[in-house]
């Protein structure tokens, strides 16, 4: 009985042991799958005011996700070489995803095909479904919708007929795709409704400093700015004319938001920048942690807001997403 019993106790220790070495192991085994996944993110000109709110978003979501998120330091972004050597870099360095603002050019699905066996790809700020099968998602405003939200505006505050209006229109980085897709949508609704554009300025990599090409253009009645950048420098441009020009443009940044409220600008068309950051990140983790397996394609919205509209209560979350 006596052997019986210590056979019995040593079966139990034996177990236990067992038991101890293998939650160990598992421990161990669990903190390594537990590491947190790296999502890298190239956007053009990082450092830029009009992508606080978006990067903002973008961390809520890494951290409820429990991602590592390294935003790619950028200046302007001259086309898709640039992108193409960023890409290289984030993949090289072990990414499990990488979000970017794809640029245009007839190159765009050969480069994303090429690393997207490598990586997981999400592009944000530009809607080219063509590119979709190389991606596993795309976040992004309608941007010919916001162009023809600004053109619309324009009707609305111009204060003589629109084809007696001389207008001046600040497109954007030329090459990205978004510049394009709103400069259409603007310039459509605008013909449709008897205006015409004066004169355009473009912007690329080499171009010199806005304000000192805006001198070069004459004074128009309208001046419309098509990206955050453009909305910045329009509204020092109209504010050392006071009551001269009529400003109309889109941008997310505190600037922007300024020039509304001090009056220089009278009207902003403000896409959800902070939505867009937010669900990029919580769109490519559910891929990366296999949660979703599909393609998926979301649109963000945008708003139209006047200087009496700035602080209503509906457009607190849009406006000022980082006080809430």
């Amino acid at each position: 009985m006596k052997k019986k019993n210590n056979y019995f106790a040593a079966l139990v220790v034996a177990m236990l042991t067992a038991i101890v070495i293998v939650t160990v192991i598992m421990s161990r085994e669990s903190g390594r799958t537990a590491a947190p996944r790296q999502i890298h993110v190239i956007i053009d000109n990082s450092s830029d005011n009009r992508w606080v709110q978006f990067i903002a978003g973008m961390h809520q979501a890494a951290e409820e996700q429990g991602i590592s998120l390294t935003i790619m330091p950028t200046g302007r972004l001259s086309g898709l070489q640039d992108q193409e050597s960023l890409l290289a870099r984030a993949v090289a360095g072990g990414s499990d995803g990488v979000i970017i603002q794809l640029m245009s050019g007839s190159e765009a699905a050969g480069m994303l095909e090429t690393y997207s066996s490598s990586t997981n790809i999400e592009i944000v700020d530009g809607d080219d479904y063509e590119v979709m099968s190389n991606v596993v998602g795309i976040v992004s405003p309608d941007h010919t919708a916001i162009g023809e939200a600004i053109a619309r505006e324009v009707m609305v505050f111009a204060q003589k007929p629109l084809q007696e209006c001389s207008i001046g229109v600040i497109k954007g980085n030329e090459a990205m795709s978004s510049a394009g897709e709103r400069l259409a949508g603007f310039e459509q609704t605008l013909e449709s409704g008897g205006g015409k554009i004066s004169w355009i300025l473009y912007q690329n990599e080499e171009s010199e400093n806005v304000m000192d090409q805006l001198a070069e253009y004459p004074v128009p009645d309208i001046l419309v700015a098509l990206d955050n950048a453009g909305m910045e420098a329009a509204g020092e441009y109209a504010a050392g004319l006071p009551g001269k020009i009529i400003l109309v443009g889109t941008g997310t940044s505190m600037k922007a938001l300024y020039y509304l409220d001090s009056g220089v600008a009278q009207s902003l068309v403000v896409p959800e920048d902070y939505m867009m950051g937010y669900q990029s990140v919580t769109d490519l983790a559910d891929y990366i942690h296999k949660n979703r397996v599909m393609p998926l394609a979301r649109t963000v919205l945008h708003r139209v807001i006047h200087r009496d509209t700035l602080f209503a209560e509906e457009n607190q979350e849009i406006l000022f997403p980082l006080q809430r």
